[in-house]
């Protein structure tokens, strides 16, 4: 019976141990997130040295304090004491911070996949928190190909990112090669095929690169091009600037890999609604002008304004304008159909940054509506100035010449033409 106690006494002290254990690294470091974002070289390559960047993030919601962050030497990666551990006073809640490692792979590494195993815990009585991170080893090497390959052209969808905007980056590799062989001075002759056995993008920024790694993209003949697309999304706090995003591409062997920076701008500014001159009347009614500006580095489309303002209609209703390239400038005039007075009018610009929808709104104060002539009213004042100088005129002239007033001689004509029609008349009768 005793002997029943003692094993469940010693079954129970299992548990409490394991259960301590898993308690221990449930609470240490509990907001931190450790990602591996870049290495050098890649893939990594037998008995050479290799650097990991390795980025530690705070995703909880107070201060990480005394953190340690640990690549483990195994038999493939190894790292002397003062080059494997960096410790951080404090990570605050949202903030991220980097290292670079410096290791070793050993001479008689196989090539494949390897695990690298990374560690971390916060403060001298936690426990480690162990992470494990895939590494590729060398790789194919094609002997039988040596295109190489060039970076021919980025473009994105935005050209210019918005803070929140999501888009593609189009990457263009193109084998330089421009002859079907290659010669070597051994009298060796290679086809000049260009091999891609993968090609990655990743940010070392705040800048979220959604594409994974793509692999096996096959061989490029000499001149011709791929092209490889990178979805990436930017975060609604990206302050404006320019990003360098990292490409890496794998080629025929180490010695033909690409390992290149790609820059992207974020711009936060947009569409604006400039108020050109005063509200006016006019025979249409009242009317209003504002200059659409914008002050986007890159092009936007579809961009349609529509003004809003509580008591008033307008006409049109709204203002498409489509296409505007940076700094472009299109007028907009809108009539009042209903409502008058001083108010306040919002223009809200509706556009589209790559596929990202946009909404920008200024309130413009038209101030007091200025009655503007049509123009009809004063035609009629210069013609009735012309008639009274034309009969002051008449009137001197007849005055000199025949000396009698303009209005005898109004008179005196009214009644010839009344003698003639009389005349006229007695005659058909």
């Amino acid at each position: 019976m005793s002997h029943k106690i003692n094993s469940a006494f010693r079954v129970f002290i299992a548990l409490m141990l394991i259960l301590s254990i898993f308690s221990g690294i449930a609470t240490a470091a509990p907001g931190l997130k450790i990602t591996l974002v870049d290495q050098t070289p890649y893939p990594a390559q037998p008995g050479q040295q290799i650097r990991f960047w390795i980025q530690a993030e705070n995703i909880g919601d107070g201060t990480l304090n005394n953190v340690t962050v640990q690549v483990v030497s195994d038999g493939v990666f190894s790292a002397s004491s003062s080059e494997s551990t960096k410790t951080y006073s404090n990570i605050y809640a949202g903030s991220k911070v980097y290292h670079e490692y410096v290791m070793y792979v050993a001479s008689d590494a196989p090539d494949g996949p390897r695990d690298l195993t990374v560690r971390y815990k916060e403060g001298n009585n936690s426990n480690w928190i162990e992470q494990k991170f895939t590494v590729g080893i060398g790789g194919i090497v094609d002997t039988d190909n040596r295109g190489t390959l060039i970076i021919e052209n980025v473009t994105s969808n935005p050209e210019v990112f918005m803070p929140g905007d999501e888009g593609i980056i189009w990457v263009t590799l193109k084998n330089n090669a421009t002859n079907q062989t290659v010669s070597t001075s051994n009298k060796s002759t290679y086809m000049t095929n260009a091999r891609i056995q993968s090609a990655d993008l990743y940010s070392k920024d705040d800048i979220i690169v959604k594409s994974e790694a793509v692999n096996d993209l096959g061989i490029i003949a000499p001149g011709d091009t791929i092209r490889i697309p990178f979805r990436v999304s930017i975060p609604e706090d990206t302050a404006d600037g320019t990003y360098l995003l990292t490409l890496n591409v794998t080629g025929s062997s180490y010695e033909y890999n690409i390992k290149r920076n790609i820059e992207i701008k974020v711009d936060s500014a947009g569409i604006k609604a400039i108020q050109s001159k005063a509200a006016y009347t006019s025979a249409a009614g009242k009317t209003i002008e504002i200059d659409i500006v914008n002050y986007h580095q890159g092009s936007v489309r579809g961009v349609s304004i529509v003004p809003v303002a509580e008591g008033m209609s307008f006409y049109p209703t709204e203002y498409f304008i489509g296409e505007m390239k940076p700094d472009d400038l299109f007028t907009a005039k809108f009539n009042i159909t209903q409502g008058a007075g001083d108010s306040d009018v919002e223009f809200k610009a509706v556009y589209y940054n790559g596929d990202n929808a946009h909404e920008d709104s200024i309130t413009l104060d038209i101030g007091q509506v200025v009655k503007q002539s049509s123009g009809v009213g004063t035609y009629i004042v210069y013609l009735i100035i012309i008639l009274l100088i034309a009969a002051v005129a008449s009137h001197f002239y007849l005055k000199k010449k025949k000396n009698v007033s303009l209005i005898d001689y109004l008179k005196l004509q009214k009644a010839q033409f009344k003698e003639k029609r009389d005349a006229k008349k007695s005659k058909k009768e």
